[in-house]
């Protein structure tokens, strides 16, 4: 009598005796005849896809961790520098190696990048190849980031923000620069990131309250931020040239349309350069605003949250870059020199050899 390999449950109590007895085989063949037919006992190997497959079977999988576009976009991005070295994305994705990624790395380097790009671009590959050996796709190894130096980013200086915030007079300016002298004003004003900025609506602004509603930032928290009084004025004149729909974007282009973040940085480009300042980073303003936060004796733990930072890692970088601007006002503020100032009255005490026994 023949059992059908199909028939999975004799099958394995077949192998289970099989084990048991110690005769593995006996039960699957008696006397040269095969009481199983074609039945592969090997484990089935697991499915190696190509780069391709593997790559958007990571970005499903990000997806399904809820990543905010910008993270989505930014491994897309990083992904095609990769994918362009590797050149062929329809080979198994087994075959990119520890060599593969030092071979990127030196590839980046005669492309004269620097060492921070290599860096960012590298944290890219290694979040994807390291999903990659979590589903088994590769045999694990380490991904290491080069030894960089971190540039301390020189914030805008007080005599180019003041040519920065110097007020249009809006009888004769286009819309344009108006628009780009609120937004460097709401950005310093904030410290918020442009693609926060750029996914503000009218009715996120809380003005009577003093107060911005932040729905869409970078790990998808949402926070309320208070306004100063100088930038409640400014945004309540702004609304002035705006439509009172609140579900609106807060800043649009010249024709009413929503600005993206290419847009944006052209917008910023040419309004700085057309105030006579050659520095042009919108991220900048967040640096600036840190800086000048912890030089006017700010809180770490506040500028965190205002910052929304999930942790002190970033709030510590910005104190530990703008460390020289801390000896600013620092007897003003240190408590030691503000309780011996109350000590210091009347004639010193004159000290000789022998004296003070």
């Amino acid at each position: 009598m023949f059992v059908d390999s199909n028939d999975s449950g004799f099958f394995f109590l077949f192998h289970f005796l099989e084990v048991l007895s110690g005769r593995e085989g006996f039960f699957a063949k008696k006397g040269g005849v095969s009481l199983v037919r074609n039945r592969d006992l090997r484990p089935a190997a697991k499915a190696n896809p190509t780069i391709q497959q593997a790559f958007e079977r990571f970005q499903k999988y990000n997806r399904l961790k809820n990543l905010s576009q910008g993270s989505l976009d930014f491994y897309v991005a990083k992904g095609r520098s990769f994918f362009r070295f590797l050149g062929d994305t329809e080979q198994p994705i087994h075959t990119i190696t520890e060599e593969t990624v030092e071979d990127y790395i030196f590839y980046m380097k005669d492309q004269q990048l620097h060492d921070t790009t290599i860096n960012t671009n590298l944290r890219m590959v290694r979040a994807f190849l390291y999903w990659c050996m979590e589903k088994g796709y590769l045999e694990k190894y380490p991904i290491r980031l080069v030894r960089a130096d971190d540039p301390i980013k020189e914030p805008y200086t007080t005599d180019e923000l003041q040519k920065l915030l110097k007020e249009p007079d809006c009888k004769t300016c286009s819309f344009a620069e108006y628009r780009n002298w609120v937004i460097v004003n709401f950005l310093l004003g904030t410290g918020c990131r442009a693609s926060t900025l750029l996914n503000l609506q009218i009715g996120d602004l809380d003005l009577f309250a003093g107060t911005v509603f932040f729905r869409h930032m970078k790990a998808r928290n949402q926070q309320i931020v208070p306004l100063s009084k100088a930038l409640v004025k400014i945004m309540e004149e702004y609304l002035e040239h705006r439509t009172s729909d609140p579900t609106a974007p807060l800043f649009v282009s010249e024709y009413g349309n929503q600005m993206t973040l290419n847009s944006l940085g052209n917008a910023i480009w040419n309004y700085n350069h057309s105030r006579g300042v050659e520095k042009t980073s919108m991220h900048l303003f967040r640096h600036t605003y840190a800086k000048l936060y912890i030089q006017a004796g700010g809180d770490p733990f506040r500028l965190q949250k205002l910052l929304g930072h999930a942790d002190l890692t970033m709030t510590r970088r910005y104190v530990a870059l703008y460390a020289d601007d801390l000896r600013a006002n620092y007897d003003a503020l240190n408590p030691l020199e503000q309780l011996t100032r109350q000590n210091r009255h009347g004639d010193k005490i004159k000290m000789g050899k022998g004296e003070g026994k």
